[in-house]
Protein backbone atom coordinates (compact mmCIF):
# COMPACT_ATOMS: atom_id res chain seq x y z
CA UNK A 1 0.00 0.00 0.00
CA UNK A 2 2.38 2.03 -1.49
CA UNK A 3 3.37 -0.95 -1.12
CA UNK A 4 0.42 -1.81 -0.42
CA UNK A 5 0.03 -2.29 2.80
CA UNK A 6 -3.27 -2.81 4.16
CA UNK A 7 -4.90 0.21 5.67
CA UNK A 8 -5.69 0.19 9.07
CA UNK A 9 -6.72 1.40 9.54
CA UNK A 10 -5.52 -1.19 7.42
CA UNK A 11 -7.06 -3.16 4.45
CA UNK A 12 -7.48 -6.82 6.00
CA UNK A 13 -10.05 -9.80 11.59
CA UNK A 14 -10.12 -12.45 14.31
CA UNK A 15 -10.48 -14.77 17.09
CA UNK A 16 -12.93 -13.62 19.79
CA UNK A 17 -11.05 -12.74 23.27
CA UNK A 18 -11.87 -10.44 25.51
CA UNK A 19 -8.85 -10.16 27.49
CA UNK A 20 -5.45 -8.96 26.81
CA UNK A 21 -2.66 -11.10 25.86
CA UNK A 22 0.95 -10.45 26.20
CA UNK A 23 3.51 -8.17 28.75
CA UNK A 24 4.41 -4.17 28.21
CA UNK A 25 7.27 -4.46 26.04
CA UNK A 26 9.96 -2.50 24.45
CA UNK A 27 10.33 1.02 25.23
CA UNK A 28 11.32 3.77 22.26
CA UNK A 29 11.82 7.29 23.11
CA UNK A 30 12.54 9.18 20.07
CA UNK A 31 12.51 13.58 20.52
CA UNK A 32 9.33 15.35 18.52
CA UNK A 33 10.30 17.57 16.06
CA UNK A 34 8.85 20.14 13.43
CA UNK A 35 9.09 19.10 9.78
CA UNK A 36 7.76 20.13 7.04
CA UNK A 37 5.39 17.53 5.29
CA UNK A 38 4.25 17.32 1.51
CA UNK A 39 -4.20 1.66 0.42
CA UNK A 40 -6.19 -2.04 -2.61
CA UNK A 41 -8.87 -4.62 -3.28
CA UNK A 42 -11.99 -5.68 -5.78
CA UNK A 43 -15.05 -6.56 -5.73
CA UNK A 44 -18.67 -6.17 -6.21
CA UNK A 45 -20.34 -4.07 -3.35
CA UNK A 46 -24.09 -5.17 -2.71
CA UNK A 47 -26.94 -3.08 -3.16
CA UNK A 48 -27.86 -0.49 -0.99
CA UNK A 49 -29.62 -1.19 2.76
CA UNK A 50 -30.64 2.25 3.61
CA UNK A 51 -29.87 5.64 4.79
CA UNK A 52 -26.75 6.16 7.08
CA UNK A 53 -27.49 9.44 9.49
CA UNK A 54 -24.60 12.02 8.90
CA UNK A 55 -22.31 12.63 11.30
CA UNK A 56 -23.17 16.04 11.58
CA UNK A 57 -26.84 17.19 12.89
CA UNK A 58 -26.81 19.86 10.61
CA UNK A 59 -24.03 21.12 8.00
CA UNK A 60 -21.15 24.36 8.80
CA UNK A 61 -21.71 26.78 7.23
CA UNK A 62 -19.72 27.39 3.49
CA UNK A 63 -16.70 29.35 4.24
CA UNK A 64 -15.94 28.72 0.46
CA UNK A 65 -12.90 26.65 1.42
CA UNK A 66 -12.24 22.76 2.05
CA UNK A 67 -12.94 22.54 5.84
CA UNK A 68 -15.91 23.64 7.50
CA UNK A 69 -16.11 26.94 9.61
CA UNK A 70 -15.13 26.95 13.45
CA UNK A 71 -18.61 27.15 15.60
CA UNK A 72 -19.22 30.42 17.06
CA UNK A 73 -20.57 29.17 20.54
CA UNK A 74 -23.92 30.41 19.88
CA UNK A 75 -24.82 26.93 18.71
CA UNK A 76 -24.96 23.91 21.43
CA UNK A 77 -24.35 20.66 20.67
CA UNK A 78 -27.56 18.46 20.25
CA UNK A 79 -29.19 17.13 23.65
CA UNK A 80 -28.30 13.19 22.58
CA UNK A 81 -24.82 14.38 21.54
CA UNK A 82 -22.33 11.44 22.00
CA UNK A 83 -25.33 9.67 23.52
CA UNK A 84 -24.54 6.50 21.44
CA UNK A 85 -20.75 6.44 21.69
CA UNK A 86 -18.64 4.86 23.98
CA UNK A 87 -15.25 7.06 25.30
CA UNK A 88 -13.04 4.24 23.92
CA UNK A 89 -11.08 3.33 21.36
CA UNK A 90 -13.44 1.32 18.39
CA UNK A 91 -11.27 -1.97 16.98
CA UNK A 92 -12.71 -4.00 14.20
CA UNK A 93 -10.81 -7.32 12.99
CA UNK A 94 -9.81 -8.60 9.71
CA UNK A 95 -11.52 -12.04 9.46
CA UNK A 96 -14.83 -11.63 10.94
CA UNK A 97 -15.45 -8.60 10.84
CA UNK A 98 -15.76 -8.54 15.07
CA UNK A 99 -16.02 -5.11 16.65
CA UNK A 100 -14.44 -4.06 19.59
CA UNK A 101 -13.64 -1.85 22.49
CA UNK A 102 -10.50 -0.90 23.38
CA UNK A 103 -9.78 0.49 26.95
CA UNK A 104 -6.16 1.89 27.13
CA UNK A 105 -6.30 2.91 30.75
CA UNK A 106 -7.21 -0.92 31.08
CA UNK A 107 -5.30 -2.49 27.72
CA UNK A 108 -8.15 -4.46 27.59
CA UNK A 109 -10.77 -5.37 24.70
CA UNK A 110 -14.13 -6.44 25.08
CA UNK A 111 -16.09 -7.98 22.16
CA UNK A 112 -19.28 -5.74 21.09
CA UNK A 113 -20.08 -8.24 18.27
CA UNK A 114 -19.97 -9.46 14.86
CA UNK A 115 -20.41 -6.32 12.09
CA UNK A 116 -22.50 -7.87 9.13
CA UNK A 117 -22.90 -5.12 7.04
CA UNK A 118 -23.58 -7.65 3.93
CA UNK A 119 -20.52 -7.87 2.02
CA UNK A 120 -18.12 -10.73 1.68
CA UNK A 121 -15.08 -8.31 1.40
CA UNK A 122 -13.01 -7.73 4.67
CA UNK A 123 -12.86 -4.68 6.90
CA UNK A 124 -10.00 -1.77 5.59
CA UNK A 125 -10.18 0.82 7.83
CA UNK A 126 -12.88 2.48 10.32
CA UNK A 127 -13.89 6.33 11.63
CA UNK A 128 -16.73 6.55 14.66
CA UNK A 129 -18.97 9.86 14.53
CA UNK A 130 -19.90 11.43 17.65
CA UNK A 131 -23.77 10.78 16.89
CA UNK A 132 -23.10 7.05 16.87
CA UNK A 133 -22.07 5.85 13.56
CA UNK A 134 -19.12 3.70 12.71
CA UNK A 135 -18.09 4.92 9.07
CA UNK A 136 -16.35 0.81 7.96
CA UNK A 137 -14.61 1.16 4.48
CA UNK A 138 -14.05 -2.80 3.08
CA UNK A 139 -11.56 -4.32 0.60
CA UNK A 140 -13.80 -3.10 -2.42
CA UNK A 141 -13.26 0.62 -1.38
CA UNK A 142 -17.83 0.31 -0.43
CA UNK A 143 -18.11 2.21 2.73
CA UNK A 144 -20.71 1.33 5.22
CA UNK A 145 -22.05 2.99 8.40
CA UNK A 146 -22.71 0.94 11.48
CA UNK A 147 -24.96 1.86 14.19
CA UNK A 148 -23.07 1.29 17.41
CA UNK A 149 -26.48 1.45 19.46
CA UNK A 150 -28.21 -1.11 17.23
CA UNK A 151 -24.90 -2.87 15.21
CA UNK A 152 -27.15 -2.01 11.94
CA UNK A 153 -25.50 -1.28 8.65
CA UNK A 154 -26.38 0.41 5.67
CA UNK A 155 -24.39 1.19 2.75
CA UNK A 156 -23.12 5.31 2.02
CA UNK A 157 -23.72 7.21 -1.32
CA UNK A 158 -19.88 7.02 -1.22
CA UNK A 159 -18.56 5.50 -4.42
CA UNK A 160 -15.12 4.67 -5.67
CA UNK A 161 -16.00 5.36 -9.08
CA UNK A 162 -14.16 8.95 -7.96
CA UNK A 163 -11.25 7.45 -8.09
CA UNK A 164 -9.79 8.42 -4.52
CA UNK A 165 -8.82 4.55 -4.47
CA UNK A 166 -8.44 2.89 -0.56
CA UNK A 167 -7.98 5.31 2.07
CA UNK A 168 -7.65 5.67 6.00
CA UNK A 169 -10.02 7.83 7.68
CA UNK A 170 -10.71 10.16 11.09
CA UNK A 171 -13.01 12.63 12.55
CA UNK A 172 -11.52 16.22 13.87
CA UNK A 173 -14.09 18.82 15.61
CA UNK A 174 -13.50 22.11 13.27
CA UNK A 175 -11.64 23.88 16.54
CA UNK A 176 -11.47 23.21 20.26
CA UNK A 177 -14.52 25.80 20.60
CA UNK A 178 -16.85 23.16 19.07
CA UNK A 179 -18.88 20.29 18.96
CA UNK A 180 -19.25 19.94 14.94
CA UNK A 181 -17.00 17.41 13.20
CA UNK A 182 -15.46 16.60 9.76
CA UNK A 183 -14.49 13.65 8.40
CA UNK A 184 -11.35 13.59 6.66
CA UNK A 185 -9.63 10.80 4.43
CA UNK A 186 -6.30 10.05 3.01
CA UNK A 187 -5.09 7.90 0.16
CA UNK A 188 -1.26 7.21 -0.57
CA UNK A 189 -0.51 10.87 -1.10
CA UNK A 190 -3.50 13.00 -1.13
CA UNK A 191 -5.53 14.58 2.17
CA UNK A 192 -9.80 15.16 1.75
CA UNK A 193 -13.04 15.29 3.35
CA UNK A 194 -15.88 13.08 3.00
CA UNK A 195 -19.42 14.22 3.08
CA UNK A 196 -21.21 10.51 4.49
CA UNK A 197 -24.55 12.14 3.32
CA UNK A 198 -23.52 12.94 -0.32
CA UNK A 199 -20.22 10.70 -0.58
CA UNK A 200 -18.76 13.34 -2.02
CA UNK A 201 -14.70 13.96 -1.59
CA UNK A 202 -13.12 17.14 -1.39
CA UNK A 203 -9.32 17.35 -1.87
CA UNK A 204 -7.80 19.51 0.69
CA UNK A 205 -4.10 19.11 0.13
CA UNK A 206 -1.26 16.52 -0.86
CA UNK A 207 0.69 13.90 1.62
CA UNK A 208 3.87 12.32 1.64
CA UNK A 209 2.51 8.72 1.49
CA UNK A 210 0.19 6.34 2.84
CA UNK A 211 -1.19 7.17 6.27
CA UNK A 212 -3.95 6.51 8.92
CA UNK A 213 -5.40 9.76 10.38
CA UNK A 214 -6.99 10.04 13.81
CA UNK A 215 -8.66 13.39 15.53
CA UNK A 216 -9.69 14.51 18.46
CA UNK A 217 -11.86 16.95 20.77
CA UNK A 218 -9.31 19.65 20.19
CA UNK A 219 -9.39 20.36 16.42
CA UNK A 220 -6.46 18.52 15.86
CA UNK A 221 -5.67 15.75 12.83
CA UNK A 222 -3.11 13.62 13.37
CA UNK A 223 -1.56 10.94 10.56
CA UNK A 224 0.28 7.88 10.68
CA UNK A 225 2.74 7.70 8.34
CA UNK A 226 4.93 3.97 8.45
CA UNK A 227 6.58 3.83 5.34
CA UNK A 228 8.82 7.24 6.24
CA UNK A 229 12.36 6.69 7.29
CA UNK A 230 11.68 6.69 9.89
CA UNK A 231 8.29 6.07 10.73
CA UNK A 232 6.49 9.47 12.04
CA UNK A 233 3.12 10.83 13.85
CA UNK A 234 2.61 13.88 11.76
CA UNK A 235 0.69 16.77 12.48
CA UNK A 236 -1.58 18.19 9.51
CA UNK A 237 -2.87 21.62 8.68
CA UNK A 238 -6.62 20.81 8.16
CA UNK A 239 -6.49 23.41 5.34
CA UNK A 240 -3.36 22.28 3.12
CA UNK A 241 -2.26 18.88 4.56
CA UNK A 242 1.21 20.31 5.69
CA UNK A 243 2.95 19.36 8.67
CA UNK A 244 3.00 21.27 11.85
CA UNK A 245 4.76 19.00 14.03
CA UNK A 246 6.40 15.28 13.89
CA UNK A 247 7.11 12.78 16.26
CA UNK A 248 9.64 10.31 14.65
CA UNK A 249 9.99 6.62 15.66
CA UNK A 250 13.03 5.39 15.14
CA UNK A 251 12.07 1.58 16.22
CA UNK A 252 8.90 1.06 14.61
CA UNK A 253 8.58 -2.25 12.93
CA UNK A 254 10.12 -2.36 8.89
CA UNK A 255 7.14 -1.18 6.46
CA UNK A 256 7.94 -4.34 4.67
CA UNK A 257 6.96 -6.41 7.89
CA UNK A 258 3.74 -4.82 8.41
CA UNK A 259 0.74 -6.87 7.28
CA UNK A 260 -1.87 -4.34 8.81
CA UNK A 261 -1.81 -1.55 10.58
CA UNK A 262 -4.19 0.71 12.53
CA UNK A 263 -4.53 4.53 14.44
CA UNK A 264 -6.00 5.85 17.36
CA UNK A 265 -5.85 8.89 19.51
CA UNK A 266 -6.87 8.68 23.38
CA UNK A 267 -6.38 11.28 25.90
CA UNK A 268 -3.53 12.80 24.62
CA UNK A 269 -1.32 9.49 23.41
CA UNK A 270 -1.51 7.89 20.30
CA UNK A 271 -2.29 3.65 19.89
CA UNK A 272 -0.93 2.07 17.11
CA UNK A 273 -2.16 -1.90 15.96
CA UNK A 274 0.30 -3.17 14.27
CA UNK A 275 0.17 -7.12 12.53
CA UNK A 276 3.81 -8.27 11.19
CA UNK A 277 4.08 -10.89 9.19
CA UNK A 278 4.33 -14.34 10.58
CA UNK A 279 3.01 -17.81 10.99
CA UNK A 280 0.73 -17.25 14.38
CA UNK A 281 1.53 -13.64 14.52
CA UNK A 282 -1.38 -11.57 15.36
CA UNK A 283 -1.92 -7.47 16.33
CA UNK A 284 0.51 -6.07 18.63
CA UNK A 285 0.11 -2.94 20.55
CA UNK A 286 1.84 0.39 21.03
CA UNK A 287 1.31 3.69 22.94
CA UNK A 288 3.16 6.08 21.70
CA UNK A 289 3.34 9.63 23.69
CA UNK A 290 3.29 13.43 22.96
CA UNK A 291 6.94 13.18 24.40
CA UNK A 292 7.86 10.33 21.33
CA UNK A 293 8.04 7.86 23.79
CA UNK A 294 7.37 4.64 22.12
CA UNK A 295 6.45 1.28 23.86
CA UNK A 296 4.64 -2.04 22.95
CA UNK A 297 2.00 -2.75 25.89
CA UNK A 298 0.74 -5.63 24.31
CA UNK A 299 1.94 -8.18 22.28
CA UNK A 300 -0.54 -11.09 20.03
CA UNK A 301 -3.43 -9.67 21.44
CA UNK A 302 -5.23 -12.76 19.45
CA UNK A 303 -6.85 -11.21 16.41
CA UNK A 304 -5.42 -8.74 13.55
CA UNK A 305 -6.93 -5.04 14.14
CA UNK A 306 -7.12 -3.59 10.26
CA UNK A 307 -9.40 -0.74 11.45
CA UNK A 308 -9.24 2.02 14.70
CA UNK A 309 -11.26 4.58 15.49
CA UNK A 310 -12.32 7.37 18.28
CA UNK A 311 -14.93 9.87 18.24
CA UNK A 312 -14.21 13.07 19.11
CA UNK A 313 -16.59 12.49 22.37
CA UNK A 314 -13.35 10.89 23.94
CA UNK A 315 -10.98 12.35 26.12
CA UNK A 316 -8.16 14.39 24.97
Amino acid sequence: MILLLSLACSDFGLSQMKEPHGMPDEQDTAAPLDTSAEDLDTGTPPEDTGAVPSADSEPAADTGGDVPATDTGDDPPPADDCAETDALVYVISRDDGTLYTFDPAALSFTSLGRVNCGTSQTPGSMSVSRDGVAYVRYADNSLYGLDLATMTCSRTAYSDRSGFDSFGMGYSTDSADTWREQLFVANADTLGTLDTSTGVITTVGRMSSQSELTGDADGELWAMLPLETPAEIVQLDKSTGSTLSSIRLPSFPDPGDIDAFAFATWSGDFYVFVREYGMGSSTDVYKVTSAGTMTRVLTDVGFDVVGAGTSTCAPS
